[in-house]
């Protein structure tokens, strides 16, 4: 077994330090305890600490830890064997052994510096391929190209000027050598690196460095020596130093030749360096011209490659960690279950259930609230449901059914808020709704504003919602004759804006003072009264006399009075006969728009108008002739009851026969189709509404019907005997004059 990275072993080294502090926080741990709470009780209150559980805990948690380290040290054993591609350089060092190199201008000598030099350079290389070549009058190839950088180590401390037994200096012949080593390729990978003097005595190395150019060779050029030079020194045969000579007898000075040696790397696109300091001259070779060469495929053997067994001791690492989080430090406390056997299998099924249960919330209370016609209520409802429930699913459904509430109620920016919430939704046909609705909500809101600006924006609003809902549904028939309307109002709105409207005559007001009148009469009638009975002393003639005045007194008031019950009686049946013709009028700035025809009449009688708001009373709808239209049901939202029309207040109604704060319109043409309310449902009719419909007979053009009439008299006369009652309950103090 190996490791790829043994120096994670010195992490071990923490976990005997992990165990001595843990072993004194426990004792510190008991001292403490002991401290605060009498031996006595310690067993009670320390029972359900297991220490040998918390030991045993922390022993888990070191074996892990210390399990992990060993996978991080990368555990290695069993060889797998398989085709190793390697990249790399091409290397030769081509060495000058010569007897120049002996000289000792470089101490300790020219060659020993060059044997050192290229085991620095040897010992920054990565993956390269190195040979070795000697030259002196000839070259030889002393180390094929390897990768076994010890053996080229050897090779280089094995040279001497004895290595090449021919003298002289041969720079080309080295050359030529290095080419026919490499062959012939365009891999661009290859260098020649020749340490010499630069003393060539034979030969032309600048031409040879061209040809090996054109291989793909580079030549880097390291001078050895000073161009001052110096002596050769050799063994003489006494054993003494001698120096070499020439052939005159004169004494040979060896001198670098720099000028040679550049021109020769220059030639292959190489450089020159002068070897003054060994490892920075090497590591500037490396860094400026071997690591700038492209590395290319060296070579492909079947290589040996051990396998990672990291595995094992994370896996064991891991379920050790595992381990001790999981064993617990207390005491286990049973306690019986006070549970029947058969509740063991009823609590798991119960819970099942409630899994896969889908969630019913109180949306059925609202639904039936909005029956009933209880809207507000309703409306409180669905908001209830949204709060406890924000993330539902039905969520869309329920501000649907809100908006219908709250539509009912009036309240129209409530309405559209809830409409354009339930647009949200991914159902077709409650995007659908929720448009037809908003366009609904918004033409009814366009009658209430005072101002063109808002009535105009509401009116473009509401077109736009119509045309949505014909995009989602173009057999819609009730948005196409609404989005036709709407339109028409529009343009109706440009030609003629709106004017402020007068205000009514006060009528109530002439009533109240004629009421006052008859009860200050009546007040006057009930003193004269009193008056005869406090003399009643006076004798019979007095007494005769004063009932003859107030009998004449009464004639006379009873007669005035009957009078302005007959004006009265004129003024009302004049004003109801102008009514109808001031609601025909349209308003001041807005053009007249038809009515609804006979045969809508009747329809209206069974069905309450399908817009709230809109100022189209009953009495006119009976009383209005036009064009016939047919109200078209649409689609039922919410949960997807059956359909059915929706109902809507009357004129100056809210929801449950309340009066509505909304300002009523001038009659316009009845939409098609009805708002569509919460699940499609439709409220009850107010009884009494029915009564009074049922009542009510057809009524002439300008005039007020018979009935009518009789009704209008009958309620003033109850209100004058009402007045007339509480009159006569008031108490009066008598005042005798004997």
């Amino acid at each position: 077994m190996s490791f790829g990275a043994p120096t994670w072993f010195w992490a071990l080294l923490a976990i005997p330090v992990l165990a001595v502090l843990f072993a004194r926080a426990e004792q510190r741990g008991v001292a403490r305890l002991r401290q605060f709470v009498s031996p006595r009780l310690l067993p009670q209150l320390a029972a359900t600490v297991n220490r040998a559980r918390r030991v045993l805990r922390f022993g888990l948690l070191m074996l892990g830890l210390a399990l992990a380290i060993i996978s991080l040290a990368r555990p290695q054993w069993g060889y797998v064997y398989e085709d190793v591609k390697r990249k790399g350089l091409d290397l030769l060092f081509a060495v000058d052994t010569s007897r120049s190199m002996l000289s000792n201008d470089v101490p300790p000598n020219r060659l020993e510096r060059v044997k050192l030099a290229a085991q620095d350079l040897v010992n920054q290389l990565q993956g390269d391929r190195v040979g070795l070549i000697a030259f002196a009058g000839r070259a030889f190839l002393q180390a094929p190209l390897t990768i076994d950088y010890e053996a080229a180590v050897e090779s280089i401390n094995d040279l001497d000027t004895k290595t090449i037994p021919e003298g002289g200096t041969n720079i080309s012949e080295a050359i030529n050598l290095a080419a026919n080593t490499f062959g012939k390729s365009a891999a661009g990978n290859r260098a020649l690196i020749i340490f010499t003097d630069g003393e060539e005595l034979s030969g032309d190395a600048v031409k040879t460095a061209k040809a090996a150019a054109d291989t793909g060779v580079t030549i880097f050029a390291i001078g050895v020596g000073t161009p001052q030079g110096s002596l050769i020194p050799v063994n003489s045969d006494d054993g003494g130093t001698a120096f070499v000579k020439d052939s005159a007898g004169q004494v040979v000075k060896s001198k670098l030749d720099e000028k040679r040696l550049r021109e020769i790397a220059q030639a292959t696109g190489g450089f020159y360096l002068h070897l003054d300091d060994g490892p920075r001259t090497m590591a500037q070779l490396y860094s400026q011209g071997l690591a700038n060469m492209k590395a290319a495929d060296i070579d492909a053997r079947l290589g040996r490659r051990p396998i990672e067994r990291y595995e094992w001791p994370l896996g064991a690492a891991m379920l050790a960690l595992t381990m001790s989080i999981l064993i617990g430090e207390r005491k286990r406390v049973r306690t019986r279950s006070r549970l029947p056997r058969w509740s063991k299998i009823a609590v798991p099924a119960t819970a099942l259930l409630l899994i896969f249960a889908k969630p019913v919330f109180g949306t059925a209370t609202g639904l039936n609230l909005y029956r009933d016609g209880k809207y507000n209520d309703a409306y409180k409802s669905f908001q209830d449901d949204l709060k406890s429930h924000p993330d539902s699913s039905e969520k869309e459904k329920i501000e649907f059914d809100a908006g219908a509430a709250a539509f009912k109620l009036g309240d129209y920016n409530k309405a559209l808020q809830s409409f354009s919430d339930a647009l949200l939704s991914s159902d077709k046909g409650i995007q659908e709704n929720s448009h037809f609705n908003l366009g609904r909500t918004l033409e009814d809101r366009a009658d209430m504003d005072q101002t063109n600006d808002s009535t105009l924006k509401d009116l473009t609003d509401a077109a736009s919602h119509y045309e949505s809902t014909l995009r989602l549904n173009p057999k819609n028939e009730a948005a196409k004759a609404n989005l036709e309307e709407v339109k028409k109002k529009i343009e109706r709105l440009k030609q003629h804006p709106k004017q402020k409207p007068t205000p009514p005559p006060q009528q109530p007001q002439q009533q109240k003072k004629d009421q006052q009148q008859n009860g200050g009469e009546q007040n006057q009638q009930d003193q004269q009264q009193s008056q005869q009975s406090q003399g009643s002393s006076g004798g019979k003639d007095r007494n005769q006399q004063q009932q003859e005045q107030q009998q004449n007194q009464q004639s006379q008031a009873q007669n005035k009075s009957d009078k302005d019950k007959s004006s009265q009686d004129k003024s009302n049946q004049e004003q109801a006969k102008n009514e109808p013709q001031k609601n025909q009028q349209p308003k001041p700035g807005e053009s007249p728009t038809p009515s609804p025809g006979k045969d809508q009449q009747q329809g209206n009688q069974s069905q309450p108008s399908p817009s709230a708001g809109k100022g189209e009373n009953k009495n006119e709808d009976r009383q209005s002739t036009g064009k016939q239209e047919q109200p078209e049901e649409s689609p039922s939202p919410g949960g997807g009851e059956d359909q059915a029309a929706s109902p809507s207040p009357g004129e100056g109604e809210g929801e449950n026969g309340t009066p509505s704060a909304s300002p009523t319109s001038s009659p316009q043409k009845k939409l098609a189709g009805e708002i569509k309310g919460a699940n499609g449902e439709q409220p009850p009719q107010n009884p009494q509404e029915a009564a009074q419909f049922a009542e009510a007979e057809p009524e002439k053009e300008g005039q007020m019907s018979e009935k009518q009439a009789e009704l209008l008299l009958k309620s003033m006369k109850e209100e004058e005997q009402r007045v007339q009652l509480d009159e006569r309950k008031v108490r009066r103090h008598v005042y005798n004059d004997w």
